[in-house]
Order: structure tokens, then C-alpha cells, then sequence
């Protein structure tokens, strides 16, 4: 097998599975791609019978159907692109047809997705919101990527959060998804995240007195940078994330390091190197949740405990032992328990 399959389905099979894509239809691809340079035309393939499932499903007025395939589609298309920067014609091709397909699904899922643009600096910043139904100005969670992940990688979570009354946002930010083609991750990440408050903080549907920001792996490390600075952050969520991402390149497999190029830029060693929470964490004081996998040796748990011992306000750290990073192999654990964490922090009681 290609060594860079073998790399993809070590690292990354529990992480793919936890996200709209099926056993079967995984096993089904993992068997068709024998080669590399054959996952992202396979993949992006396999996105089009979604789509075409979503057509045949609206054709009939069955929304919630169609909803649910483009959802699936725009999925498969961000696994289509991931990890595969190599050839920029199929990655930019590959998320191009994500957004579009997202676009299809917004109005078709229950409750609706509003897609949503927000400036910062000289890039558009891609987003979308949903609010649950029947909620009236419920609190607002805004939820990041890592380096390597996007926006649409947030949606079961969020899943999670409004149906417990809550308002989700998830934004790509420089480095992450088709942002990244003009700009890659940057150490301030903060001030990204304040523009998209600032983009929410004066709609009339939305508490943003009550306000949760977040991420996983480095969204939740620019998460507690911004609520260092920016005291409108009532709640923040770190999931799998570093006190510091510094010394990681190194140790990287081959087929993640040239995926560091496209996130990171020219020189990921020393991006990584300038992201810290050193003498940042302590000027936080909104309650912070941390979780964190004890499988998870990208990101271990010891990072949690340094971040808890500097962090200004209160902190849970829960670490699940059979948790890989992100938790993606027990998603059906964490998840909820952030959801839950967040409803209860937010609104005082519980969900």
C-alpha cells in the first residue's frame, strides 16, 4: 500500500467515520484507492452520488432527505481535499464544491443553516449559524477548526448544541479550508476571532451577552487567547488542544508535513514555534472546559494541566482514557458532554 494511505487511515480512520461518512462507504473507497493520487477523485465521486441522492430526494419534496445527502456530499468533498494540497487544482476544486453543495443543504436541514461571510482584513472569512427552533435570543456558541480541519468538521458538534437550545457558529479563519489558499494560520488568531463576534454581536435573534467561543486542537487554543482579551467570552471550549504546538514538525509523517505547508506556510516549524499561551492563559477568567483523549499523543493531556495550572479563572479538564485526538473515536461521549457543559454554563441550568 502507498505509504501515504497507510498514513491517512492510521491517523485519521476514526476521525473520517465520525463525520457523516459511513462504514460501508469507507470500506468501499478504501478498497477502490490503491493509490494515493487516486483519493481525491474517488472521494469527490463518491460526494456527486450524494448529491445525486439530495436531486432525486427534492425532486419529491423530501427535504429533510435532500438536506441531509448535500450535507453528506459536502463532507465527502472535504475528505476528498484532506490532506491533499499537492495538487492544487483538485484540493481548491474539491472544497469549491463543498461550499457549494452547503449551500444547497442550508435552507433543507432542521433547524435551517444561514451561511454567513465575514470580513477581516483583506479576507472573507466563511461561516454559518443555526439557531433552534422555538428559542427566543438564545446564547451563542462560535466554535473553530484546527490547522488541518474546517468549519463543516464542527457540524455534529454543534448538532449537539442546538438541540439544547443554543445557538451555533463555526468560521474558517486563515489556514483552514479555502482561506488558506490566501493566507495561513497566524499566531493573533485572536483578533480573527473577535471580528466574527463583533460580525454577531448586533443581531437582534442572538443573547451574545451569553457567549461561548471554542474550538478544537489550535481553535481551542486561539479560543482561550481570545477570552484573554476580550471580556464579551462568558464560556470558553478547548478540545485536544496545546499549551503550545511547538516542536511538532519534526516528528511529523511525510504526508502531514507537506499538509503543514498549506496551513502553516512556507515555514510550519517556526508558525508553530510563535503559537503560545505562555504568559496568555492566566489573563483569562471565563470558565474554561478543556477535554482531552489519554490515546491522544499529538496533543496528551499534560498540555490541559499546564494550561489549568496558569489559567485566571475556573477550569474543568476531563480527559476520556480511550480517547484519541479530537475524541473522534468516542465522539458519542465528548460531544454531548460539551453540549451539555455549554447549556449548563450558559443559561445556569441544566440541559
Amino acid at each position: 500500500m502507498d505509504d501515504r494511505l497507510e498514513t491517512m487511515y492510521e491517523r485519521f480512520t476514526w476521525r473520517i467515520l465520525s463525520n457523516y461518512v459511513s462504514p460501508w462507504e469507507f470500506e468501499q473507497l478504501r478498497q477502490e484507492i490503491t493509490d494515493y493520487e487516486q483519493w481525491c477523485g474517488a472521494w469527490s465521486a463518491q460526494a456527486r452520488s450524494h448529491i445525486e441522492r439530495g436531486d432525486t430526494a427534492l425532486a419529491s419534496g423530501r427535504r429533510l432527505t435532500a438536506g441531509d445527502a448535500y450535507l453528506r456530499a459536502g463532507l465527502f468533498y472535504h475528505w476528498a481535499s484532506f490532506m491533499f494540497s499537492h495538487d492544487q487544482d483538485q484540493y481548491q476544486a474539491a472544497l469549491k464544491a463543498m461550499a457549494a453543495v452547503w449551500q444547497q443543504a442550508a435552507p433543507l436541514l432542521d433547524p435551517p443553516m444561514s451561511i454567513l461571510e465575514v470580513p477581516f482584513e483583506n479576507l472573507t472569512l466563511p461561516g454559518y449559524l443555526r439557531i433552534p427552533a422555538g428559542v427566543t435570543r438564545p446564547p451563542l456558541v462560535i466554535m473553530f477548526p484546527g490547522g488541518d480541519s474546517v468549519k463543516e468538521e464542527l457540524y455534529n458538534l454543534g448538532d449537539y448544541i442546538v438541540a439544547r437550545g443554543l445557538a451555533f457558529a463555526a468560521f474558517d479563519g486563515p489556514g483552514q479550508g479555502l482561506v488558506s489558499v490566501d493566507a495561513p494560520l497566524r499566531p493573533d488568531y485572536e483578533h480573527v476571532i473577535q471580528a466574527v463576534i463583533d460580525s454577531l454581536a448586533g443581531r437582534d435573534d442572538l443573547d451574545t451577552s451569553r457567549l461561548a467561543v471554542g474550538g478544537i486542537s489550535y481553535g481551542g487554543l486561539f479560543a482561550i487567547r481570545t477570552a484573554a482579551i476580550d471580556d464579551r467570552v462568558g464560556a470558553v471550549v478547548s478540545i485536544s488542544s496545546w499549551y503550545t504546538p511547538a516542536g511538532r514538525f519534526e516528528h511529523m509523517p511525510p504526508l502531514l508535513k507537506t499538509g503543514q505547508y498549506q496551513h502553516l506556510g512556507p515555514e510550519p516549524a517556526a508558525m508553530m514555534e510563535s503559537i503560545t499561551l505562555a504568559g496568555v492563559a492566566g489573563q483569562a477568567t471565563a470558565p474554561l472546559l478543556q477535554v482531552y483523549g489519554g490515546l491522544d499523543t499529538g496533543s496528551p493531556p499534560e498540555h490541559g494541566q499546564r494550561i489549568a495550572a496558569e489559567y485566571g479563572g475556573p477550569v474543568t479538564n476531563v480527559v476520556f482514557d480511550d480517547g484519541v485526538h479530537i475524541l473522534n473515536n468516542i465522539y458519542y461521549k465528548a460531544r454531548p458532554l460539551v453540549a451539555d457543559w455549554l447549556a449548563e454554563t450558559l443559561t445556569g441550568t441544566a440541559s
